[in-house]
């Protein structure tokens, strides 16, 4: 019976043996001394960059979203291929890579994963023997139709911390933030005239983009 009772004395929280089996309570100030004599990590100038909060506000998002949506596969990448794709019927792999901002590989990968789910199917291009279009298959639009209400319940939780004025401003914040030309690629630019930055009259900025870093980088490694 005593050993009964030192077994259950242990098993208790916030309870201890003693060196006799006496249960002792165990200080919970030391606990909160030995987290606070933990050393705190000088984060630098890391929160005023607006890359850093960027990053995080995303890791923010994407943990929400995967928590919610963990079990359909679809990954927010995924999503927005699958958005890209029922917006635009028949678009092209490659399109849809530089639409992203990935390499073809990136894209073909992520169409592969999409066929295998049932959710997209290739078809050929009427118009070019060697491509192929990208559509929703039936369960692919019947997934997309459950999938965007339920992206839509996430979107509203995860921005329940702001005041509808406070969104509306960071939406306009990013939406000014993300078609801004990016400053280097102006730079190199004006450097090459044969290869301007930024046209008016294209109508994919994230595509264009894309190329021209590609581009740029290719020239700067030659350089």
């Amino acid at each position: 019976m005593p050993a009964r009772s030192s077994a259950a004395s242990a098993a208790r929280p916030g309870v201890k043996s003693g060196a006799k089996g006496e249960p002792t309570k165990s200080d919970p100030a030391r606990g909160e001394r030995r987290a606070n004599a933990a050393p705190r990590v000088d984060y630098g100038t890391l929160p005023n960059h607006v890359g850093y909060l960027l990053r995080l506000a995303q890791l923010r998002v994407w943990e929400d979203f995967y928590g919610r949506l963990n079990e359909t596969g679809i990954s927010p990448g995924l999503f927005s291929a699958l958005m890209l794709i029922e917006r635009n019927p028949g678009l092209q792999q490659s399109r849809l890579g530089e639409a992203f901002g990935v390499a073809r590989s990136g894209a073909m990968t992520m169409v592969d994963r999409l066929e295998r789910l049932g959710l997209v199917e290739r078809r050929a291009d009427p118009h070019d023997r060697r491509a192929y279009g990208l559509f929703l298959t039936g369960p692919g639009e019947r997934r997309m139709r459950e999938l965007v209400e339920r992206v839509q319940a996430h979107d509203k939780l995860i921005n329940a911390v702001l005041t509808p004025d406070e969104h509306r401003t960071l939406m306009q914040l990013l939406r000014k933030f993300t078609s801004a030309p990016v400053p280097f690629a102006e730079e190199r630019g004006k450097k090459d005239k044969s290869n301007p930055v930024l046209s008016d009259t294209e109508t994919d900025p994230v595509a264009s983009r894309t190329k021209r870093a590609a581009q740029g980088g290719r020239r700067h490694n030659q350089s």
